[in-house]
């Protein structure tokens, strides 16, 4: 029996302890206060994550993680305060009005921090569990139908992930007896040196099996089709919260328990690697073509984050997990200033099921200049037009496709590219080259001086983003697998 390190286990998990402790705290404070107030529950949900983040910095919590985790963690802390600080909008709606929406908040962002420290198949498990369950109830906050819907079906995808991973579980332990990851990665390796049939398929499916648990968290094609419906049915915050946080958790958890089964060596490769590039193909290529067909924004940037992910599970199978800590920084600049624009233009009632569809942007560039010139530039980036961000990122990809020798592969990645400003240009053509429509051209301002200033700043970023990518290269430490 393996003996617990107390001192190791609460630096470790003190960040996530911080968080949980936050949202027990707002919990209590708005159960006992005279009435709900949306500021005192921002303020404390944002001095949590910073306290958070600051003790991510400090020498005990460093020494206990990887550099790979650390990195990780700092990205999560990071998109979790700038997504929860654009609630604090013009329009007090009624999902942040909710006493329970920030507690719930702080104990999703705790479970996928969890998911990232986790040393055992148990924890990750836990933190599975603990971030996806609050997710859901807070995406069903929306009192539209439509939010409801998508709280119900990332919740049934929630427990689709759930079983899968668990019965991955359970085939791994027949095997090995050890829910220990490090102890995985060795039994990965050696798995077909065993000349036992049934020990095999043991470990097969055990690996398949939590493949698929994490291929539903992480949007992989087949196990992607929640996540256009939750998507169209929450509001842009929470969206984008759900295209950045859930996926980096889940690519770091698949990279400590499958990256080793991947050999990037041609002339070596196995049914393994080949497989995985399979459905690397399908999840950048199908998506893609999906976006073109789609009427509303949101459904269209949700088919493009699957595509996106495509091109991070790439990093993994290429083996450079500093190509996809690089490639998320820089989708998380693009997507927080996507989803702050369309977010300071609250819809109104213009159609029956989508908010944001595509027809309602007609003519929007001369109601709506500044706002149509933000939306416009984060779809080019989006697009992944140089010199900003996206570009560098899949370069960056391509160009470690290219070393490797996977030139199928690379090819792929540059044409769905092209295919993807096809319909990134959607929009743009709408705002500014489609008149307004009659009778349904009123747009309310949900802008507020931070909201403002978080898209400034992105704006500055995604422009400037080869000065990201020369701090991160010279700053942040190698974290290939």
């Amino acid at each position: 029996m393996v003996e617990l390190n107390f001192e190791e286990y609460f630096y470790m998990y003190m960040p996530s302890m911080i968080l949980v402790v936050g949202a027990i705290v707002i919990l209590l404070a708005n159960a006992f206060a005279h009435y709900f107030s949306r500021s005192t529950s921002l303020s404390l949900s944002l001095i949590f994550l910073i306290a958070s983040c600051l003790f991510c910095f400090s020498v005990g919590h460093v020494l206990y993680v990887s550099n790979r985790t650390h990195i990780v963690e700092i990205i999560i802390l990071v998109a979790s305060f700038w997504f929860v600080f654009l609630t604090f909008s013009k329009y007090r709606f009624v999902e942040f009005q909710t006493p329970e929406f920030y507690p719930l908040y702080l104990l999703s962002v705790a479970g996928f921090m969890i998911m990232v420290n986790a040393n055992n198949l148990i924890l990750v498990f836990l933190g599975l569990e603990l971030g996806s369950l609050p997710l859901s109830v807070l995406i069903a906050f929306n009192r539209r139908i439509y939010g409801i819907e998508a709280g119900i079906k990332y919740f049934l995808a929630s427990a689709l992930a759930s079983v899968f991973f668990i019965l991955g579980i359970l085939f791994f332990y027949l095997y090995s007896g050890d829910f220990h990851i490090n102890a995985s990665i060795v039994y990965y390796k050696e798995t077909l040196q065993h000349e036992s049939i049934f020990r095999i398929l043991l470990i097969l499916f055990g690996i398949s099996f939590m493949f698929a648990g994490i291929g539903f968290k992480i949007s992989l094609v087949p196990w992607h089709t929640w996540m256009p419906d939750v998507y169209e049915g929450s509001n842009p915050v929470l969206a984008g919260y759900v295209s950045i946080v859930p996926k980096i958790a889940g690519f770091a958890v698949f990279t400590s328990m499958f990256g080793v089964l991947f050999n990037t060596d041609v002339s070596t490769q196995g049914y393994v690697e080949n497989l995985l590039k399979i459905f690397i193909f399908i999840t950048i290529t199908i998506p893609n073509i999906m976006a073109l067909l789609q009427r509303d924004i949101k459904r269209m940037l949700a088919f493009s984050s699957i595509s996106h992910s495509g091109f991070a599970l790439a990093c993994i199978y290429l083996g450079s997990f500093d190509t996809l800590v690089l490639y998320w920084i820089l989708f998380l600049i693009t997507n927080l200033g996507a989803f702050a624009t369309l977010w300071v233009n609250k819809p109104q009632n213009f159609h029956a099921r989508f908010d944001y569809s595509l027809e309602r942007f007609s003519g929007f560039g001369k109601k709506k200049p500044i706002i149509a010139l933000g939306l416009a530039f984060f779809m080019i980036v989006l697009a992944g037009i140089p010199p900003f961000s996206i570009f560098w990122g899949k370069i960056f990809i391509v160009s470690v496709a290219l070393e490797r020798g996977e030139i199928v592969l690379a090819f792929v990645m540059m044409i769905n590219s092209a295919i993807a400003a096809c319909y990134y240009l959607k929009p743009i053509v709408a705002m500014f080259f489609k008149p307004p429509l009659i009778g349904k051209e009123e747009y309310e301002d949900n802008a507020t001086l931070p909201i403002k200033m978080i898209i400034f700043g992105c704006v500055v970023l995604c422009v400037g983003s080869i000065f990201v990518v020369s701090y991160f290269f010279e700053y942040i430490p190698l974290l290939n697998i």
